[in-house]
């Protein structure tokens, strides 16, 4: 696959993160001051009544429950924002899997194992893909100058490959599977949801 192509797919994938992220940001703010708001009113009220009730010295029993709740809330929004982050990495494996089903997926696969391939140079090699790609174990092969042997791997769901040297004890993992994964802590690092 050309490197236009791949810039291509990358930007691809980038903007749809973008636009997830801006959805999930806007989400996460709207629950979050609606949260706070309410628990706030609330806490504000119940405070006022309290502290008209009794003396100062019960003041900090107010502030106690009060933290509790915020803490409470705090623990809806997290898993709030963990839920949204597993649904858009859901739905961006489920396209990244459609892809691997389309004509242009072959290009891909093979540039992937190019890479490998200038990694092991002339060592032999194993390398896996998931079942369905064992249609290209020939062209797989066709790219490695050392002996190279194809095998279906489980663990690999989406696709890509990861190639294993015993000379080199090297793993090389090209796989579409730890690409996604390894953007999801970049992208909860990166998405802006602080919870304050």
């Amino acid at each position: 696959m050309s490197d236009y192509k791949s810039s291509n797919f990358l930007n691809a994938i980038k903007k749809f993160n973008e636009e997830e992220r801006a959805k999930v940001v806007s989400e996460m703010e709207d629950k979050k001051a609606e949260a706070v708001r309410k628990a706030e009113a609330k806490g504000k009220e119940e405070a006022e009544k309290y502290i008209n009730k009794h003396l100062s010295a019960e003041k900090s029993e107010i502030t106690g429950k009060y933290a509790v709740k915020n803490l409470e809330i705090q623990g809806e929004v997290f898993k709030t924002r963990d839920n949204m982050v597993n649904e858009i990495f859901k739905r961006s494996a489920e396209k990244l899997t459609d892809f691997s089903s389309s004509p242009e997926y072959k290009d891909k696969l093979l540039g992937f194992a190019r890479e490998i391939a200038d990694t092991f140079k002339d060592n032999s090699c194993v390398v896996y893909v998931k079942e369905d790609d064992m249609k290209f174990e020939n062209d797989i092969k066709s790219v490695f100058s050392g002996e190279v042997e194809v095998k279906s791997d489980v663990k690999i769901r989406i696709g890509g490959l990861r190639g294993y040297c015993r000379q080199l004890r090297i793993v090389a993992d090209n796989t579409l599977d730890s690409k996604l994964e390894n953007k999801r802590q970049w992208f909860v690092d990166n998405i802006d949801l602080a919870i304050n």
